[in-house]
């Protein structure tokens, strides 16, 4: 991961130019991009965080809006991770480590939704573990963006349990993310009662909790808007049901996302990590044949760094080619 900062390094070179940061929902109208230029946008989150980056629409509407700005976003959200525990492989590279790494610039944070089915008597303990969370994100990347979780919805299968159940709880755990970001002067985004107050037909979730691709378009769209992006996002337009945009350009730029995405993950979530950095780095197999003292899984790996970055230069190529992406 360490040769990926030296990519990052030499685009953040290029350009010195800087647009503000906002530290909230801007006015109606606002003309100011919502990052910077040469940001590095790291997303913290779980199951549905790690599909967002698969299915690259929240990337691709933030990518379009600010062509020429060469964003960079990585995905460090793991499938079951919480403000509480985000448990990693022996030696993988702590939260902190792995922000420095990427040269993170701002952080994106969505959790709440897991952490509301215990229940509001440990929204205190939540307020606790988050302000830690975010503690260890301060030292390395100060700007935050805060966001809300969806509710949950109910189930069409009847075998499944109905997760809506626990709305009326979540919307307090809603609420205490709304205190930290106000508290943290951190941008909010407010999927809770963006989502809510949309009131669009149809469902975003397969099973009242995990988001359709569809749905991932819709929460991405509500993303946008808040940041004060509303125009492309309406001119991304609907999402089919397989999360394709019908707009002009729009959709391959989400697929030249997905695919720089995939990328990544490969990247920094190899299958055999105990091979490459675990408690099997002294293993046969994990040595060249011919050389013993040679490791080659590390050098091996590090042959993604390229093509991440060449991935996202065809994305930087395409995003300025969608119909009226210059502001």
């Amino acid at each position: 991961m360490g040769t990926l900062m030296t990519e990052i390094v030499r685009r953040a070179c290029r350009c010195a130019a800087m647009v503000a940061f906002v530290t909230g929902v801007p006015a109606l109208g606002a003309a100011a991009f919502p990052l910077r230029t040469n940001d590095v946008v790291a997303f913290l989150g779980g199951a549905n965080v790690v599909a967002a980056q698969q299915s690259g629409h929240l990337e691709t509407l933030l990518t379009i809006a600010g062509p020429g700005h060469h964003l960079s976003f990585r995905g460090l959200a793991w499938e079951g991770d919480t403000v509480f525990a985000r448990p990693r492989e022996l030696n993988y590279p702590t939260l902190a480590e792995q922000l420095r790494r990427t040269g993170a610039t701002v952080v994106v944070v969505q959790f709440g939704q897991t952490e509301s089915m215990a229940g509001e008597a440990k929204v205190d303990d939540f307020i606790r573990a988050y302000g830690q969370l975010l503690d260890t994100c301060a030292a390395v990347a100060p700007r935050f963006v805060l966001v809300t979780p969806p509710l949950f919805e109910r189930p069409i299968e009847t075998t499944l349990p109905d997760l809506s159940a626990h709305n009326t709880v979540l919307v307090r755990y809603a609420a205490a993310i709304r205190e930290i970001a106000a508290q943290r002067g951190a941008t909010l985004v407010d999927l809770t009662r963006g989502l809510a107050e949309e009131n669009a037909p149809g469902r975003l979730t397969r099973d009242g909790w995990q988001l359709t691709p569809a749905g991932q378009a819709r929460v991405a769209a509500v993303f946008a808007r808040q940041l004060g992006l509303g125009e492309v996002a309406s001119r991304a337009g609907r999402a089919d049901v397989a999360g394709r945009w019908s707009a002009p350009g729009f959709e391959p730029v989400r697929v030249a996302v997905a695919e720089k995405n995939t990328l990544w993950f490969r990247y920094t979530r190899p299958t055999n990590w105990a091979f490459l950095a675990g408690d099997r780095t002294e293993q046969p197999s994990s040595r060249d044949h011919r050389d013993l003292k040679v490791r080659w899984f590390p050098s091996e790996l590090e042959q993604f760094v390229p093509l991440i970055a060449e991935a996202e230069h065809r994305i930087e190529k395409l995003a300025p080619m969608t119909p009226d992406s210059s502001r």
